[in-house]
């Protein structure tokens, strides 16, 4: 299919904007989300700005062949420094921070590639795009969907579809909301996504995770895999030292062949090694939606934030998942992801199934809630399974956010 082309023969454009504040999960749902917007939408054309083309290179491989060139020292371009825009797959990519090419390229045919912008994680506007849309009086009306970071929250709810302000009438800006429910916008499910892969029972446990001690998951994960032909996957990261630090005071050197630290993996290569995983312990807002999405028992660190803010999210997350296990297991999983996110834990009776009273439990030594988690992974699989099928009821979130973009008749 042809892309739609306006009065000028220009395609019709919708340009997505991503600023990078987690290394790989806000450029991993924005690639994810324009990949999918080019499948499912081929009449439009999708244009990225982005800030962080060092963070970008590392999950597309069509990014740094592009950009690498001879410097006079002899020196490869590194992917931050880029200059120009490139195209790859049919997206066009811009560099946040050029402001002398951005602005002339945006700038063109009254702002013609800023009919639609797709603001992603309350990122904000680049400087040049402020100047056109505010300050050079554009006579179109441009369209501005926020479309903000993943929660379990009910504000979710309460925010999708709700219109906001902007300093100019020619200016519109209203709320997408992903999330977990039919009455938000859902989550991207790609083609690769569109079914739950099968549980491999003797899969590897993947770790991606933030900076921690995690002496007591490193235990956990040992016992795991110990006996079996499973390993433990560490992931490239801001988490990986401490993690790898933690897990070599616990294997021996005659075990350390369960160990296997993996390279940066582009997003479709990620994809295909979380699904052949029997566990996941995955960090940020991209992972956690592929996690949520596998039907693979899988705990979440959250991004750690002041007032310790982030358990605020996984507990509204656990309500979610609540209706899908039965009291047992999902005293399992919310203690391993309490533990995780920062929130002490002591065993209640039913989880340490030694029959102490539970007017004792302070006195108590702390059990670990990792291997109570991994211990009982056959078990939690189905209800896991059955959380991922309802969020496949809710919806693609890019065909949603289309469905409302030509419902609204603005592009």
């Amino acid at each position: 299919m042809l892309p739609a082309r306006n009065n000028n023969g220009v395609p019709m454009q919708i340009t997505v904007l991503c600023k990078v504040v987690d290394n790989f999960g806000d450029i991993g749902v924005a690639w994810r989300l324009c990949r999918r917007l080019t499948k499912i939408q081929s009449k439009y054309k999708i244009c990225l700005v982005v800030d962080d083309w060092e963070s970008f290179s590392k999950i597309e491989d069509g990014l740094p062949r592009c950009l690498t060139a001879p410097r006079n020292d002899d020196s490869p371009v590194i992917a931050s420094e880029a200059k120009q825009s490139i195209s790859i797959d049919g997206i066009d990519i811009y560099p946040w921070n050029n402001n002398e090419l951005c602005h002339e390229v945006f700038s063109q045919n009254d702002g013609e590639k800023l009919s639609l912008i797709l603001e992603l994680f309350q990122c904000g506007r680049p400087d040049w795009m402020e100047r056109i849309l505010f300050e050079e009086k554009l006579q179109r009306t441009v369209h501005i969907i926020m479309i903000d970071y993943l929660t379990a929250e009910k504000y979710a709810e309460d925010f999708h579809c709700l219109q906001s302000l902007t300093r100019s009438a020619k200016v519109q800006k209203v709320n997408f909301m992903p999330g977990f429910t039919e009455k938000t916008g859902g989550l991207v499910i790609d083609d690769a996504w569109l079914e739950a892969p099968v549980w491999n029972r003797e899969g590897p446990a993947l770790v991606f995770t933030y900076e921690n001690d995690w002496r007591a998951l490193s235990e956990a994960l040992f016992e795991y895999c110990a006996g079996s032909s499973r390993k433990v996957l560490v992931a490239q990261g801001r988490g990986k030292e401490s993690f790898m630090q933690a897990l070599n005071k616990v294997i021996s050197t005659s075990s350390a062949t369960i160990v296997e630290e993996l390279p940066y993996l582009n997003q479709t290569e990620w994809d295909e090694m979380m699904k052949g995983c029997s566990a996941l312990i995955i960090r940020g807002e991209e992972s956690m939606s592929r996690a949520c999405l596998s039907g693979i028992p899988f705990i979440w660190h959250a991004y750690p934030q002041s007032d310790e803010y982030q358990l605020v999210k996984v507990k509204a997350l656990l309500e979610r998942m609540r209706p899908h296990f039965d009291e047992r297991d999902f005293e399992v999983v919310s203690n391993a992801w309490l533990d995780i996110n920062g929130e002490t834990w002591i065993a209640s009776s039913s989880t340490r199934n030694d029959g102490t009273d539970s007017s004792l439990r302070g006195a108590q030594r702390r059990s670990n809630p990792y291997n109570q988690f991994f211990s009982s992974i056959p078990r939690l699989v189905s209800g896991f399974r059955d959380f991922a099928a309802s969020l496949r009821k809710n919806g693609d979130l890019a065909t949603n956010l289309m469905t409302y973009i030509e419902k609204l008749d603005i592009i």
